[in-house]
């Protein structure tokens, strides 16, 4: 089963806070929520016990999206920052009772692939070590990314979720599009990957991915802005379809700009498939 929400508390919610946005979500009928953490992790303990008692009275099932401000290749004050970031991401994700919690592992910079490769390899072992040792159970999920300057490639992603417990993929397949510019966005194309993450990891992994999806424009570097799926050249259809005839379990997150009213479309769409 697919669950479906928004990234950040939806646009018509009343009041501010993830406790009303839960309720919302419930409200319009979606069942799942991504909490947007992108501009930091600032919450108390007894806001996440409250956030995950909402949850469960909602039966809403909850996602974290880590900060922005994360370089696992950049100078080494950077990434002991970045480190932190993600660990007390790990923590308070687990404390709301999300499942997973993705984010963008880094830039490339001046280091080729191997080099950047081995660097994110190294700093998720110690990521996943410490949140262990803290008590986090919640998945840790570097996501396939919308620029060839960022870290987070298919094979990339691929490679650190097989070698490392723990970690697993988020999977935008609309960064995977904008990445490759315009390339990606097919049903056959939607297939293979999928297709491809179930070699590199198992059929398991399919039954419990982290997916984004949204309109999205790209130039020539790669990912330039989400836009609403009404707008876009971007064939969300043929993945639905794809999802679907694969038999994908998980959480899909609309990134999209019209957040409830997209997420509410990539729901409907995808029920009436047969």
């Amino acid at each position: 089963m697919l669950r479906f929400g928004t990234s950040g508390i939806p646009r018509s919610t009343p009041r501010p806070g993830t406790e009303h946005g839960i309720r919302r979500t419930r409200e319009l009928g979606l069942d799942h929520l991504e909490m947007a953490w992108v501009n930091g992790v600032k919450m108390s303990d007894d806001t996440a016990d409250r956030i995950a008692a909402a949850a469960r009275e909602n039966e809403v099932s909850l996602t974290a999206h880590g900060p922005y401000y994360i370089n696992l290749c950049g100078a080494a004050d950077i990434v002991e920052r970045s480190r932190v970031r993600l660990i007390d991401t790990a923590r308070l994700a687990t404390r709301c009772g999300a499942e997973s919690f993705c984010f963008h592992a880094g830039f490339y910079g001046a280091l080729d692939a191997a080099e950047a490769d081995a660097r994110v390899r190294r700093e998720l072992i110690t990521v996943c070590g410490e949140s262990e040792r803290q008590g986090s159970r919640v998945d840790i999920r570097p996501e396939l990314t919308g620029k060839a300057s960022q870290v987070g490639s298919l094979e990339e992603v691929l490679g650190w979720s097989a070698d490392l417990p723990r970690v697993a993929p988020c999977v935008d397949f609309s960064h995977r599009y904008a990445r490759a510019l315009g390339e990606y966005n097919c049903y056959a194309d939607f297939a293979a990957t999928l297709e491809a993450i179930a070699a590199a990891l198992g059929r398991a992994a399919l039954e419990r991915l982290h997916i984004h999806i949204s309109g999205i424009q790209f130039g020539p570097k790669g990912e330039r802005r989400h836009e609403p799926l009404s707008e876009t050249a971007f064939r969300w259809k043929e993945l639905l379809r794809a999802l679907k005839d694969l038999r994908v379990s998980g959480w899909v997150v609309s990134e999209s700009p019209a957040m409830e009213d997209d997420a509410l479309l990539l729901q409907r769409t995808y029920r009436r498939m047969r």
